[in-house]
């Protein structure tokens, strides 16, 4: 009895945890002001400190920066991921949106 008393529990706290889990999106950004060997590692780090940010991706090419960033958009909008490199001097636009797979 204890036993499926447990797993009916367990069962419970899984489902209610998995319906306040956003889903996953990806976007991709163009950062601008990105001319040195340390700006792309801090435009990583800021995007990273991001609440709801899961993983980034910063690719430096000439004076500019392609990010993919994979979040959780119950968390955080694309929006905010541009004002998050733009505060830290790094001005950003989306470039893609969509699902991740």
């Amino acid at each position: 009895m204890k036993t499926l008393f447990r797993t009916a529990l367990t069962a419970s706290a899984l489902m209610l945890t998995g319906a306040a889990i956003g889903a996953p999106r990806t976007v991709t950004l163009e950062v601008e002001n990105v001319s040195c060997v340390t700006c792309a590692p801090i435009v990583k780090r800021v995007l990273s400190r991001v609440l709801g940010v899961s993983q980034v991706t910063v690719v430096e090419q000439g004076g500019t920066a392609t990010a993919i960033v994979i979040f959780d958009d119950e968390k955080v909008t694309p929006e905010a991921l541009t004002q998050a490199t733009t505060n830290a001097g790094y001005p950003s636009t989306v470039t893609d949106a969509k699902g991740a797979s």
